[in-house]
């Protein structure tokens, strides 16, 4: 009929919710980095200077690595996995107080503003490794041993910073405070998560303490993925989903204790 308006066709709560995260995520890049094109350069280019300024200071300092194992891509294919990492875990769990104004749109959930950020960061990390690995085996012959397998890893890296973020998201609304130590815990645990070193050049009793943490078998997966038999990896996939499923089922529970505490505060 002539003048007649279109409807929208019904969707369910799934479809709704997914416009909703990827609407969140169109606008955390304007926020971020507005229209300038310059910004959305600098959003790739900060975390490859920091990989690529890290991995040359360690070619400088000439110390070889066994097997024939190139030194800047080893520090490089390490520090940069960490680095998504970090990101996530240190701009996620600012997540609820940037966006409070949100809120109040109905649709709007905390898990929405949690994933919608998290997934921007984890997009531009693994874009940033992407184009390390294309660099390594185009131009210096280094090719993945197991691509599909590292990308495993980047997945499981951003899935555990994921559950880690909400969690602390969800604690600073219970104590304030709490958001002056997340920059703090993302460094203390760059030592103790394998990012510069393997484990089968620690002693047994170093290597049987490291391995409690989740991020050190995601490290050691990648490399092994990355190097092959050059290396002899410690790792156990199971043992990580069983942490990535934890801190995702803690961190949900803590942003649903949350939500009524935000509402007595607005």
């Amino acid at each position: 009929m002539i003048g007649e308006v279109p409807r929208r066709t019904p969707s369910g709560p799934l479809a709704t919710q997914l416009r909703v995260i990827g609407a969140l995520i169109m606008r955390e890049l304007l926020t971020r980095f507005g229209r300038s094109r310059t910004g959305y350069f600098w959003l790739l280019a900060e975390p490859m200077m920091l990989a690529i300024s890290i991995s040359s200071l360690h070619v400088l300092s000439g110390h070889d690595l066994p097997n024939g194992l190139p030194t800047f891509w080893f520090y490089a294919m390490g520090y940069t996995p960490f680095v998504m990492f970090r990101s996530i875990v240190n701009r996620g769990a600012n997540v609820i107080d940037a966006n409070m104004s949100l809120l109040y749109h109905r649709n709007i959930t905390l898990l929405d503003l949690s994933i919608a950020r998290n997934m921007m960061e984890a997009v531009v990390c693994s874009t940033i490794i992407l184009l390390f690995m294309t660099v390594a085996a185009l131009f210096f012959d280094e090719w993945p041993h197991r691509p599909a397998l590292f990308f495993l890893g980047l997945i499981e890296s951003a899935l555990l910073a994921h559950g880690f973020a909400m969690l602390l998201a969800s604690l600073e609304v219970f104590y304030e405070p709490v958001e002056r130590f997340v920059h703090p815990i993302t460094y203390m645990l760059m030592p103790i998560s394998a990012t510069f070193y393997m484990l089968s050049s620690l002693p047994y009793e170093a290597r049987e303490a490291m391995l409690w943490n989740p991020i050190v078998h995601v490290h050691e997966m990648n490399r092994w993925a990355m190097f092959g038999d050059r290396i002899v990896p410690y790792y156990d996939i199971s043992y990580v989903w069983l942490w990535i499923i934890g801190l995702n089922l803690l961190g949900m529970a803590g942003l649903r204790a949350a939500r009524p505490r935000l509402t007595m505060m607005e």
